[in-house]
């Protein structure tokens, strides 16, 4: 319980939501499954269609969301440089995302603009959250 009241709601709340994406990135596989053509994991821009790829890079992806959300969840020193890594990691997969899919597919400007948006929000937001907060990190 004191854990709880030193970590806070928000950092709470980022450890809870990084645990989510986590799920959602080992489960890939089944996402994949279900719609191979729009669903898949996306590592560095390329979008793995392959139910076999995303049976072993959702895990691996996931594995890091969840180690990044223990981390924030326990406090520990060593989720401070994931959060930077994830900030970093964000922006680049998003922009080579889009810069490769070219075409009637490619989805419309403002769609691009609006999940850049959210996923800059949230990787950038929460590693400038976590740097002024790195002292409650031990």
């Amino acid at each position: 319980m004191a854990n709880t009241a030193k970590r806070g709601p928000c950092l709470t709340v980022i450890a809870i939501l990084y645990g989510v994406l986590a799920l959602s990135n080992v489960t890939k596989a089944l996402q994949n499954a279900r719609d191979p053509s729009h669903l898949g994991i996306v590592i560095l821009g390329f979008r793995f269609e392959t139910f076999a790829a995303n049976v072993v890079l959702g895990p691996l992806l996931g594995a890091f969301m969840a180690a990044y959300a223990y981390g924030v969840w326990t406090l520990r020193r060593w989720a401070v440089p994931l959060s930077i890594v994830y900030a970093f990691y964000v922006p680049l997969n998003s922009t080579l995302f889009w810069y490769m899919r070219t075409g009637p597919e490619t989805s419309r400007f403002f769609s691009v603009l609006v999940y850049s948006a959210v996923g800059l929000a949230g990787s950038v937001g929460t590693a400038i959250y976590i740097a002024y907060n790195r002292d409650k990190f031990g």
